[in-house]
């Protein structure tokens, strides 16, 4: 299973209204409960962006990012060239943004299986989305 930008956004800031499920979400995989379970590397790459965008500082961005790479059987599903390739097919086809064809992209290639509440994957063929809030 793949996790996407917005279980981060939701883990990482408790204003968010997913940030108590997302959490338990996160206990989970912490306790082992959840196996196979990676960050797509373009996730982290979108949430340093946005956090940069936001005007937040490199050290904040770092201690956020260093949370995830410490984090109890939370593994990285890397960037490649196989997933570029998948994502620009898969922009052509379902006419997504950057980033959620280069997340999709990531699933389909590790298990087919992306952890999201953002619907624009449930229409991605051989794409399975489960909702984080019912995992």
């Amino acid at each position: 299973m793949i996790i996407e930008l917005d279980s981060l956004i939701a883990y990482v800031n408790r204003r968010d209204k997913y940030h108590k499920v997302i959490s338990k979400f996160f206990e989970r995989i912490a306790a082992g409960e959840l196996k196979n379970v990676k960050v797509a590397a373009s996730a982290y790459l979108e949430y340093s962006l946005l956090l940069r965008s936001r005007g937040y500082g490199e050290d904040d961005i770092r201690e956020d990012l260093l949370l995830f790479k410490d984090f109890p059987n939370l593994d990285e599903a890397p960037l490649t060239l196989e997933v570029l390739i998948k994502a620009s097919e898969l922009r052509e086809m379902y006419n997504l943004s950057f980033f959620d064809s280069l997340h999709a992209a990531t699933a389909l290639l590790f298990d087919g299986v992306i952890a999201s509440i953002d619907k624009v994957y449930t229409s991605i063929k051989n794409l399975k989305t489960v909702l984080p809030t019912e995992i």
